[in-house]
């Protein structure tokens, strides 16, 4: 009974768990094959939320095509390709010449070759940078896209005299025209106006000599090297200037781009409104086949108070002074044309006294309009008398009456001018390395409010600093022999430096101490455990390790009893005095075992 009642109870849990193992697997054939043909309808066609992310991105698209095609109705053209959006006359960039490479401290090794000597080369010295006048090009435009500019430092220095490669220098394409200046000191350092000019404006580091530069007769082994020169850093300013023979002058909306575009093949913006022009435009008039065309320069009017900022006007008069002649374009349709003409010289005057002064050509425009030209001939007597002189000329811009006349004489004007217009005199010379200064050329500073404190300022000395390798103990003794050659010990202990002072050079301070021999550790290096290691492994060296016959060992022998062998050939140890009162039975005793001979 028992047994049947146990059969059933295993047959009902047997029925239970074959039920549960069913179920299960079922479940996981369901998972299997719900994800299983996911994945391949995945493969095929996107998901639903890939699908929405697509059209989303779609309509973003449609949305911005939209708006582009709207500013395009509007405007015309895209602001972004406007080429008066992209004239640039001023830039400002920072340049950084390249590190020059470190030198190399090595000693030749070879096999056959003991006490090779020195063999450490110096690093390459780091790259330029560079301007290079390009006629190709008429905007700083690109100066504006890359503010930065860095040449390649060069590479360090190797064993076996092996010299570091040179870093690669950088050249920055200018327009003629372009004056480079400091932008801290607001020194010129120069202009570029011919095709092919340059100019350095950040010279890069000097390699650092390694230790086969320093080996002398008396020095064979030196254990010395200098760090790469760093490069010249700098801001700078970069002015635009147009070169052109002749520069359009007056007020707004008188007809000046017109006259461009009538006298050379020019295509300015021109609308009949004031400001048109909203920057400077070049043309070149070709006239006959003698010598090169005529350089037009047109810029956008100016107004009454421009001279203080008023208008567009003043940002471009820039572009004028270097122009031989001036072209002053008078509206003959104005209100008072003779008021607007003074107006114009009398701006001129206050921004420039030299711009004021270059020689004037006028002409009445506009003499198609009949009002212009019945009071043609009074208008011209009355510029006549307000310009001082008697070239004025009426033309028609938008006609072209007499505009060939006028580039005709205005060629012949201009070749008759003499070349006064000089390159401004350089007030700073960007080329110039900082070991390129004189020597003695440093300043102590001490502040009483902090005694004992002294600040070293000279481009020489912060330069000698910086390329010191201070790991060398060798190198910190030069840096200090190189203060008392210049003059600078001497002078602290003039000014009453004592023993233990502050003295900072750069980012280096270190410790006063006249007379010493190594006295310039920086403390940093002094903290440093790693610092003199050298010296204490030398020293480890040179002991003589431990062996059996030296002092304290096993087998340690007085070396005054091996005195070397007498005349028979023995061993000479010591005296024969010494064995006179010698006796074996002294060093017999009772319970000794003594072996005997036959």
């Amino acid at each position: 009974l028992h047994l049947i009642m146990n059969m059933k109870k295993l047959s009902r849990l047997l029925l239970i768990s074959v039920t549960f193992l069913l179920g299960q697997s079922f479940q996981i054939s369901s998972y299997l094959h719900k994800h299983i043909s996911f994945h391949a309808s995945t493969s095929d066609e996107p998901a639903i939320f890939d699908a929405d992310r697509e059209e989303a991105e779609k309509s973003r698209k449609e949305a911005v095509e939209a708006r582009r095609q709207r500013s395009l109705k509007t405007h015309g053209a895209s602001e972004r390709d406007d080429p008066e959006w992209k004239f640039f006359d001023t830039a400002r960039i920072h340049v950084s010449g390249g590190y020059g490479g470190s030198g190399c401290v090595a000693f030749r090794r070879e096999k056959g070759e003991p006490r090779g000597g020195p063999s450490g080369g110096r690093g390459g010295r780091g790259g330029t940078v560079c301007l290079v006048c390009d006629e190709g090009i008429n905007t700083l435009a690109p100066l504006r896209n890359k503010v930065h500019v860095r040449a390649h430092k060069g590479r360090n220095g190797l064993g076996k005299n092996k010299d570091g490669v040179h870093g690669k220098s950088i050249i920055v394409k200018v327009p003629p025209g372009t004056l480079v200046r400091d932008l801290k000191t607001q020194k010129l350092a120069g202009e570029l106006r011919e095709h092919g000019e340059q100019l350095i404006v950040a010279r890069g580091g000097r390699g650092g000599r390694g230790n086969a530069a320093f080996k002398t007769q008396s020095r064979t082994a030196p254990k010395i090297a200098e760090h790469g020169e760093p490069g010249a850093k700098r801001w700078l300013s970069i002015e635009l200037r147009l070169v052109a023979d002749v520069g359009f002058l007056g007020k707004p909306n008188a007809g000046k781009s017109t006259l461009l575009s009538a006298a050379s093949a020019a295509r300015p913006k021109i609308a009949n409104y004031p400001f048109t022009t909203i920057v400077p435009n070049l043309g070149v008039c070709d006239i006959g086949d003698e010598g090169a065309g005529l350089v037009l320069c047109d810029i956008p009017g100016l107004i009454e108070g421009a001279s203080s900022g008023a208008g567009l006007g003043p940002a471009f008069l820039r572009h004028v002074q270097r122009c031989k002649v001036l072209l002053h374009v008078v509206d003959g349709t104005s209100d008072d044309p003779i008021g607007d003409f003074k107006v114009i010289n009398n701006e001129l005057k206050q921004y420039d006294v030299f711009l004021s002064k270059k020689p004037q050509v006028v002409v009445l425009n506009k003499i198609d309009v009949p009002e212009v030209k019945e009071q043609k001939d009074e208008l011209i007597s009355q510029l006549k008398a307000a310009a001082g002189h008697t070239r004025v000329l009426s033309i028609s811009a938008a006609t072209t009456e007499r505009v060939k006349e006028l580039m005709g004489r205005l060629k012949k004007f201009v070749a008759a001018q003499p070349e006064s217009d000089l390159p401004p005199a350089q007030e700073i010379d960007l080329s110039i390395a900082a070991f390129d200064y004189d020597s003695d050329d440093f300043e102590i500073q001490s502040d009483p409010a902090y005694p004992g404190q002294w600040r070293i300022k000279g481009e020489y000395i912060e330069q000698i600093a910086r390329i010191t390798h201070w790991e060398y103990p060798e190198a910190v003794e030069r840096f200090g022999r190189q203060l008392e050659a210049i003059g600078i010990a001497t002078e602290l202990q003039r000014r009453g430096a004592q023993d233990g002072d502050l003295v900072m050079v750069d980012k280096y301070d270190f410790d006063f101490s006249p007379g010493m021999t190594n006295p310039y550790i920086p403390p940093e290096l002094l903290d440093d455990p790693a610092f003199g290691n050298s010296e204490e492994k030398e020293e480890e060296e040179e002991e003589e390790p431990w062996r059996p016959f030296t002092d304290g060992g096993y087998l340690d022998v007085d070396k005054g009893e091996l005195v070397g062998f007498n005349e028979a050939g023995d061993w000479d140890l010591l005296d024969d005095d010494t064995f006179d009162d010698f006796d074996e039975n002294d060093f017999i005793y009772d319970d000794d075992e003594v072996w005997m001979s036959n």
